[in-house]
């Protein structure tokens, strides 16, 4: 059973990031979890306070301020605290934006064991920081990452007594294509895929239900998130280079692409 007992969130102040100060604080305040705050930079600490005074009410934390290059603070304090999750968003303003939508995000979901949540800040249609969870959907590829992945998304939908609806994607199979060819290519290529998660499900122990579908991963992804209603999108990710399966390349495009949270694992 996954327990939420610790959330690590680094923050500047930026809306995305009240977004992350929010979003955690709910979760904190259902779960019980212990709330730690991390700055990187030169702001006092009590110009940090009073940006996390308007973001997280009635929810105890603790707030760490260092100096450094931003990505490897987040990976030290995560290997000093052990997070049960790290909530970080993508996308901010100003000078930090490029560290939240790429190096840092880059390398803390690389470096760190923990799971990461993601969110990426839409300012048109800003996310929900709302933690009554309901609808959760898993992405799943056909690789050694597949029983981490299904396990840890089904702990995260017993946690919250969500449904859980798991996809895979073929980007080569075109389902909108007619071509005689590429019809029975994309019979092979489900075949296949039926085959490998049948044999994936039986080694993790899991009886799930698996949709394929082909098309772009992100796009596949996307559109399932929009169709179910999922709050979070549940992804694998490899801990080194050599890891990195296909779904996990992806990764980045699947997080800007997604109408909602994703909960990288």
């Amino acid at each position: 059973m996954m327990e939420l007992t610790k959330i690590l969130v680094p923050i500047a102040l930026s809306p995305s990031c009240a977004w992350a100060a929010q979003y955690s604080a709910q979760l904190a305040s259902r779960f019980g979890s212990k709330l730690l705050f991390l700055h990187v930079g030169n702001c006092l600490r009590e110009t940090v306070e009073a940006f996390l005074a308007q973001a997280v009410k009635d929810t105890s934390y603790e707030i760490t301020i260092c100096q450094g290059d931003p990505a490897d603070a987040i990976v030290q304090l995560a290997s000093e605290t052990s997070p049960s999750l790290i909530v970080m968003p993508t996308h901010s303003h100003g000078r930090f934006r490029r560290f939240l939508l790429g190096s840092v995000t880059a390398k803390v979901l690389h470096d760190v064991e923990y799971p990461v949540l993601t969110g990426v800040h839409h300012e048109t249609a800003p996310l929900s920081t709302g933690s009554n969870i309901r609808q959760i959907l898993c992405a799943v590829d056909t690789d050694g990452g597949f029983v981490p992945v299904i396990k840890g998304a089904l702990a995260f939908a017993r946690l919250f007594d969500a449904t859980l609806t798991v996809v895979h994607a073929i980007p080569a199979a075109d389902e909108t294509s007619d071509n005689r060819g590429e019809s029975e290519m994309r019979k092979f290529l489900f075949r296949l895929a039926e085959e490998r998660l049948a044999q994936l499900k039986r080694e993790a122990e899991v009886d799930v239900t698996i949709s394929l579908v082909g098309g772009a991963v992100y796009t596949v992804i996307r559109e399932a998130a929009l169709r179910t209603g999922a709050e979070v999108v549940v992804i694998g990710r490899g801990r080194t280079q050599r890891e990195l399966g296909r779904l996990r390349t992806q990764a980045y495009s699947i997080i800007r692409h997604s109408p909602c949270p994703v909960l990288s694992i």
